[in-house]
């Protein structure tokens, strides 16, 4: 038997040495994770594979989440990866306030820390440059806040009522169902917001929320495709040691609903 085992080391080796730097390389260094969903079109589209950037805030201990040493923060703006606090499952968004930031989302507008993000509508040959089919039935807008500029992706203008917004008005003082999930998630930033959460996740009443505050730790997270997004107005407030790594780049691409034909144009890209 020891002679079988000796064989085997040997002939296996090098592969097993590879595959075990790998695994240590992608759970602690970079990885390469599938995007499963549109919620942040435009910039990035459902079957596109991003790098992520495992090193970019500190070391973490290979397949733990127990940082060695820790050097920077999640900035806003940044586009990260992290687990959903509900159920575990890997999400992909862009970080909209950091602790301490307070935070209000008033139909379909970015509050942050009083200042209002500023809205510019894309020009028409901006829009047809983005990989989105059917572009005529959305609306794209430069979403400019405390520095940072991105494209958001939204169903009717901002600032505009909406059936969302009566919604969200009828339900203030009501539960329509069972929010005692969201008030766990969201209880830092008291009863308001847990209730505004509900409602969103049970309504789908996301135009509008109270300001809050984010509590130390914690961090709000926004999809680019705002009306579309299982975002923090859904799952609420994302725990800083569940935020893995800053998505860096496009690796490739494939179009699910061209049974996965291959985009090209979008290999290696970068997100910036």
């Amino acid at each position: 038997m020891r002679e079988r085992l000796a064989k085997l080391w040997a002939d296996w080796r090098g592969l097993l040495l590879f595959v075990a730097i790998m695994l240590v390389f992608r759970s602690a260094v970079a990885d390469w994770n599938q995007v499963p969903s549109g919620s942040m079109k435009p910039g990035i589209l459902d079957g596109d594979r991003i790098v992520v950037d495992k090193l970019a805030w500190g070391l973490r201990l290979p397949f733990t989440d127990t940082r060695i040493v820790r050097w920077d923060h999640p900035a806003r703006g940044e586009v990260v990866t992290f687990e959903n606090p509900l159920d575990g499952r890997l999400f992909v968004k862009r970080v909209v306030a950091v602790p301490g930031d307070i935070v209000e989302w008033r139909r379909k507008q970015l509050f942050v820390n009083g200042e209002r993000a500023r809205y510019a509508r894309l020009r028409q040959k901006e829009i047809d440059k983005l990989p989105i089919v059917g572009a005529s039935r959305y609306r794209f807008y430069y979403e400019q806040l405390l520095g940072e500029r991105r494209i958001v992706m939204l169903h009717s203008e901002p600032g505009s009522s909406s059936p969302g917004d009566r919604m969200a008005m009828s339900l203030a003082g009501s539960k329509a169902h069972s929010c005692g999930q969201y008030e766990a998630v969201a209880a830092a930033a008291g009863k308001a917001l847990a209730a505004a959460v509900c409602r969103c996740a049970g309504t789908s009443a996301c135009s509008t929320f109270p300001a809050f505050t984010v509590p130390s730790g914690k961090y709000w997270m926004m999809g680019d495709y705002r009306d579309n997004s299982s975002d923090s107005r859904v799952i609420g407030f994302v725990d800083r040691r569940n935020i893995y790594g800053r998505a860096h780049a496009i690796a490739f691409s494939v179009d699910k609903s061209s049974f996965y034909r291959p985009r090209f144009k979008r290999f290696f890209t970068d997100l910036s």
